[in-house]
């Protein structure tokens, strides 16, 4: 009872020593959904048409690297058509509180999460993170939010399905998609496997 009442009070402490000028920091929470200064509720109920987004507090752990080949393009909303590099994806430092660091390779570009979280229940998990990419033989870079939804089961991550949405971009000779657009891709085999050896 005792330990209950501290809890209680403890808010209470605390704002009684704050003075005006100081701020409130909210230690950070597992996320269980998608948050709308990510993703707005609009473009999240469109991109659910092409890639599940699974929900929840309590995902799987996806730590490692995977490679997801062939990378089939199911959806552009620009409208474009053609065939892409396989990616070769990893995620390192999933904690308790679900955040973790991704990284991406397709072809001669690579990209790197700020701050990954991860979400889902059971064996299934969706990532969302901002990402800056960059091609330098190409000569662009961008910012960009990145999904990636599967399943794991024992031969890796089955349904892998990804989806950019495009934010910004510095690109001189007009290669990669506009702002707020995106694509959806699968691993076309259905399945994206582990890589134990690079």
């Amino acid at each position: 009872m005792r330990k209950l009442t501290i809890m209680l009070l403890l808010p209470l402490l605390l704002s009684g020593c704050m003075k005006p000028t100081d701020e409130i920091i909210l230690l950070p929470v597992k996320n269980s959904t998608i948050p709308e200064v990510v993703l707005s509720a609009e473009e999240q109920a469109t991109l659910s048409q092409y890639i599940p987004i699974h929900e929840g507090s309590e995902p799987p752990n996806v730590e490692g690297d995977w490679l997801a080949s062939p990378m089939t393009l199911t959806f552009a909303s620009d409208g474009y058509a053609g065939e892409f590099y396989d990616m070769h994806w990893r995620l390192e430092r999933q904690n308790e509180r679900n955040f973790a660091t991704y990284k991406e390779w397709q072809g001669d570009a690579s990209a790197q999460g700020r701050e990954a979280h991860v979400i889902g229940s059971g064996d299934d998990f969706t990532i969302y993170t901002v990402e800056r990419s960059e091609n330098a033989v190409r000569g662009w870079s961008c910012e960009q939010v990145t999904l990636v939804s599967g399943t794991k089961c024992e031969a890796g991550i089955k349904g892998y399905s990804y989806a950019i949405v495009m934010r910004n971009k510095t690109d001189e000779r007009g290669v990669i998609i506009e702002p707020d657009s995106y694509r959806v891709f699968t691993d076309g085999d259905g399945i994206s496997l582990p890589i134990t050896s690079l």
